[in-house]
């Protein structure tokens, strides 16, 4: 190394270099221990260091708290978005499906009704469209047919909502269940339309509509007939590697068992997998907002407190009541800071906004759908149970007699749990003309049963033709009026689910925006209230 002095050029060894830099250490250290003095034992220097102090926590209050509303509503969107759509889709196909197998059995066992009347064929949005005069027969016909078309529209809505491991294989085997369904109600419609005496069941061609139709609900109930192909090793090839298990109420169907099972099944654990997700992460957020409510509260109030004494101490030592620049910092940081802490609050709890939108509302919307959707399948039980009367399938009959009480029981506690979750005024009428249209509904169906006067699983055509009357006419107005009214229940708290939502959702996007730039401009403010009296110092 050359040290240039003049135009003498003079070396210095390496050990000099070290020796001078150690020499400097001292001098560096020195300056440094001096600066410290400065800054506090001289006001200018003390309130530098107050300035810079709450510009820092400015800075780390507005970052942190904007995050934290950011991360609300990620929670909340994933609840939204992610879970809620599929559980609703998968509610609709089950719905849908119940309901083209009781008017297919519909459309068996009544073509002997040849009384003609209005007709309301089934459209989008629980809306009906005027199908014109005909037979039970004829207009079961047009409402299967479009049943079809929405079930189809669901499975494309769930299809197009895939977010957690097993929906995929799930919505891939609805998808081959419907086809299967649909090709076998298909060929029950064309043998139907072959046979010679559309009233006999003994006819060929009306044998060969009951198999079909009892094979659609083998896809419907029990198992999809196409399975996934192999691979070479063996195992089926599934889109998805690792399938999860299914919980079905009390029970816990492995991938090997739900995966090869019926449409119902699939339809359930499509349900089951979103629901638990759904479930899962209102826990999670629920566990984050009282965390975020506690850190809200700390922040906020070190950010106040900070302000506040270097407020008081520029007023005692300036002998200035008001300093603007922090004055008004402290003043508009205490208020907004009582509101991030506020909405905080009111997003947390069992009552809380992020409680009212899924326990509260979208729980009595989830119920309602689950209320039509098992009350439809009473409904198809007690058509499948007068199909195989018709056809004279005793095992038919106990079957679906089994099953009506089964689906009737889990209809009455679907009934007691929605009064149960009562939370608005809105809900006293439907839930009240529910109870109403029920038990009227159960009581024709005990009339349908005496009517039909079955002996060992048989009963006369003409004591058959009387229970379809009344299963096709007062059954049917009675039932409707009943799902109008868990329509009515659903529309109540949908309307509230859809108003917190919405307000929640503006809430969490402008404070995320405004903690973001508020705070930071606080900062700026105080910092700015101690420079402008530092020239008094």
């Amino acid at each position: 190394m050359a040290k240039q002095i003049g135009k003498q050029v003079v070396s210095s060894s390496p050990a000099q270099t070290i020796a001078a830099r150690s020499q400097s250490s001292p001098q560096l250290d020195g300056m440094w221990r001096k600066l410290g003095r400065q800054a506090y034992q001289t006001l200018k220097g003390q309130f530098v260091l107050l300035a810079a102090g709450c510009m820092l926590v400015a800075l780390i209050l507005s970052l942190l708290i904007a995050q934290q509303f950011r991360r609300a509503n990620d929670d909340l969107n994933t609840i939204v978005s992610g879970s809620i759509p599929s559980v609703n889709a998968a509610q609709a196909i089950a719905q849908y499906i119940g309901d083209i197998d009781a008017k297919s059995a519909d459309y068996l066992a009544t073509a002997s009704l040849k009384e003609t009347g209005p007709c309301s064929v089934v459209g989008t949005g629980n809306t009906t469209i005027d199908g014109g005069t005909l037979t039970v027969h004829d207009c079961d016909a047009k409402d299967i047919n479009a049943e079809l078309i929405l079930m189809n529209q669901q499975i494309y809505l769930a299809a197009h909502n895939v977010t957690y491991s097993g929906e995929q294989t799930a919505i891939e085997r609805i998808i081959a269940g419907a086809e299967e369904y649909s090709s076998n109600v298909a060929i029950m419609q064309h043998e139907f339309s072959l046979a010679k005496s559309m009233t006999d069941p003994q006819d060929e061609h009306l044998v060969r509509a009951y198999a079909a139709y009892q094979a659609a609900g083998d896809v419907l109930h029990s198992r999809i007939q196409r399975v996934p192909q192999h691979n070479a090793n063996g195992t089926y090839a599934l889109d998805e590697s690792s399938l999860p298990n299914c919980r079905i109420g009390s029970r816990s169907l492995s991938p090997n068992e739900w995966v090869f099972a019926g449409i119902e099944t699939n339809v359930d654990c499509l349900n089951a997998i979103n629901k638990q997700h759904l479930d899962d992460a209102y826990s999670n957020v629920s566990g984050s907002l009282t965390g975020d409510v506690v850190l809200a509260i700390l922040l906020c109030l070190a950010f106040c407190a900070l302000l506040a004494f270097t407020t008081w101490r520029m007023a005692r030592i300036t002998h200035r009541i008001i300093n603007m620049g922090l004055s008004l910092a402290l003043v508009i940081g205490i208020v907004f800071s009582l509101t991030v802490v506020s909405n905080f609050l009111n997003f947390a709890g069992r009552h809380g906004a992020y409680g009212q939108i899924v326990q509260d509302d979208y729980d009595s919307i989830y119920y309602a759908a689950q209320l039509n959707r098992y009350a439809t399948n009473a409904n198809a039980d007690e058509s499948r149970w007068l199909v195989a009367l018709t056809f004279h399938d005793q095992a038919g009959v106990a079957r679906w007699q089994a099953d009506w009480q089964t689906s009737t029981q889990q209809v009455q506690t679907l009934i007691d749990r929605a009064q149960a979750n009562r939370t608005w005024p809105e809900e006293d009428q439907p839930l009240q003309d529910m109870h109403n249209w029920w038990a009227k509904y159960y009581g024709i169906d005990g009339s349908i049963r005496s009517t039909a006067q079955v002996t060992d699983g048989i009963a006369s055509s003409t004591h058959l033709l009387q229970a379809e009357k009344l299963s096709t006419g007062d059954s049917n107005t009675a039932f409707g009026n009943f799902t109008t009214a868990v329509d009515h229940l659903r529309q109540a708290n949908d309307g509230h689910y859809s108003a917190t939502l919405q307000a929640t959702q503006i809430t969490l996007n402008v404070y995320s925006l405004f903690s973001l730039v508020l705070f930071i401009s606080l900062g700026i403010l105080a910092v700015w209230g101690v420079m402008y009296r530092l020239k008094d110092f």
